[in-house]
């Protein structure tokens, strides 16, 4: 497999390098580049399997880079480095087709995991191959395998009397997890829909892989709108016998050499399932025929949401849900104003979770829930996605909370949530209605640490937390985690963790 790394930090480069050795000897790095402009020439010369790459860089970032190749067609599958609180980078990476989001400092079981995820994609591509039967010439227009050539054009015609400008329709009904409980009797239905209807031939495809099947249509009689034959009859019918859980949609197509772009309009679509509710053809009809206002995000209920992550409280949590997808679905929304909101409310979880509970999720893990989101075209399956997420950070526990009493837990848990406020040993032994004595004592019996020592220990994490994640001066910092002076703070930290705040700052970029 090769690999072109594109990284402006030598270090970081050679480190790469000597991990991707580790993990596999068919991992070939093939050329490395200090720039995105560098890093451009480099994959149009070496047209890589895979791109590890910056977004911050010199002259060129990472996805004006990737960008640009992908208007020029190079296709490698790019697994992107940053800082988990580049939001809006995250959103560009995916809309991009980056495969893995990885955070600095990258761990090497992160990478390995992501590897062996690009060079499981790579071997899917090339066991696709082109038989002669009708669904795998199909197949194999879909997936873009399907080449243009005379002979490829003859023996469509002389075969299967498909001329290369006939128009066609391409109709399709994802499934997504309910693939495999549904897949029967879909299958049966469109083989129905294929033998007996009137005005036009069709071939039926399984994509198990992608979740779908497709049906394309072609002979069909022009003076009848097929789209809207499919939207009455078909549909109706897919969503009686799969609960709902078939996701239809349609485009119509010029020639069978233009399938495979056909699907990828199709794909984007998909999106607007969110909008138009179940029942509805998605087609590029449908979109065009609705009006979609603004969506503004609920901000005012981000301190609800915070609070329920620091508190836990799953009812609160799923109050918050509620109010934020009763705003994406009331009235009509363009869905990716709506992904983008669901994907501020995600990224609030996950940072109130790192910033007063210490998480430390792998960036992979953060990755494949930014990944579900972007393909999550249903709202049942949107909302799995988000309440799986919040039970995942208010069921972790921290090392050695199962073992540790209520009082000692509840005691925790205000440091978690006012150690900026500069709580005390005083003010949190008055609110768990015992005495400070009694409180310190059964702190440090508990937790080997004092109060105090504990509350400087998560003070010291919150200020990494906004060092590594956030570009605000020192003064900023020490606002917002309790210290008196940025001074102070910068004693406090040395004495912790042994460097200044801005040469660990300096050692995480």
């Amino acid at each position: 497999m090769k690999i072109i790394i594109v990284e402006d930090e030598a270090a970081i480069r050679d480190g790469l390098e000597g991990i991707l050795k580790k993990l596999s000897p068919s991992y070939e790095v093939v050329g490395k580049a200090a720039g995105g402009m560098e890093g451009l020439e480099l994959a149009r010369k070496r047209k890589p399997d895979v791109i590890l790459l910056d977004i911050r860089m010199p002259d060129m970032d990472g996805l004006t880079m990737l960008a640009q190749l992908k208007r020029e067609g190079i296709r490698a599958i790019a697994l992107v480095l940053t800082a988990y609180s580049d939001f809006s980078y995250a959103r560009q990476a995916l809309e991009l087709g980056v495969q893995s989001y990885l955070l600095k400092p990258v761990r090497m079981n992160e990478l390995k995991r992501a590897m062996e995820q690009a060079e499981s994609s790579l071997l899917q591509k090339e066991k696709d191959a082109v038989l002669l039967s009708r669904e795998s010439v199909v197949r194999g227009a879909m997936t873009g395998i399907l080449a243009r050539s005379e002979e490829t054009v003859a023996a469509l015609e002389k075969s299967y009397q498909i001329g290369e400008k006939e128009p066609l329709g391409l109709f399709v009904v994802w499934l997504g997890s309910g693939y495999e409980k549904n897949r029967g009797i879909t299958e049966r239905i469109l083989e129905e829909v294929a033998g007996h209807a009137e005005g036009f031939r069709s071939v039926v495809t399984s994509f198990g892989e992608y979740f779908h099947f497709s049906m394309l249509v072609y002979h069909m009689q022009p003076e009848k709108d097929w789209e809207a034959y499919f939207a009455s009859r078909v549909v109706p019918m897919l969503e009686a016998n799969t609960g709902n859980r078939a996701l239809c949609a349609w485009s119509d197509c010029g020639s069978i050499f233009d399938l495979a772009e056909a699907g990828k309009r199709l794909h984007r679509l998909l999106d607007w399932r969110l909008t138009l509710g179940p029942g509805v053809l998605v087609s590029e009809r449908a979109v065009r025929s609705s009006h979609p206002a603004p969506l503004v995000y609920p901000s005012e209920m981000n301190v609800r949401l915070k609070r329920a992550v620091i508190r836990r409280n799953e009812e609160d949590f799923l109050a918050c849900m509620k109010e934020l997808t009763d705003a994406c679905r009331s009235g009509c929304h363009d869905p990716r104003q709506i992904k983008e909101t669901i994907l501020l409310f995600l990224w609030t979880i996950v940072n109130t979770a790192r910033e007063y509970m210490a998480l430390e999720e792998s960036g992979l893990k953060l990755q494949n829930v930014l990944s579900e989101v972007m393909n999550a075209f249903t709202w049942e399956k949107m909302e799995q996605i988000l309440q799986a997420l919040f039970l995942l950070v208010i069921n972790r526990k921290t090392e050695g909370e199962g073992a540790l009493s209520p009082l000692v837990r509840k005691a925790k848990r205000l440091i978690e949530e006012y150690y900026a406020s500069q709580i005390t040993l005083e003010e949190a032994a008055r609110q768990l209605a015992v005495s400070p004595e009694y409180l310190s004592r059964q702190y440090k019996k508990e937790t080997g640490l004092s109060f105090t020592e504990d509350l400087r220990r998560v003070k010291v994490e919150k200020v990494k937390t906004l060092l590594l994640g956030t570009t605000l001066n020192l003064t900023r910092i020490a606002a917002m985690t309790g210290f008196s002076d940025p001074k102070y703070m910068s004693r406090v930290f040395k004495e912790e963790v042994g460097v200044l705040p801005a040469e660990y700052r300096q050692m995480g970029t």
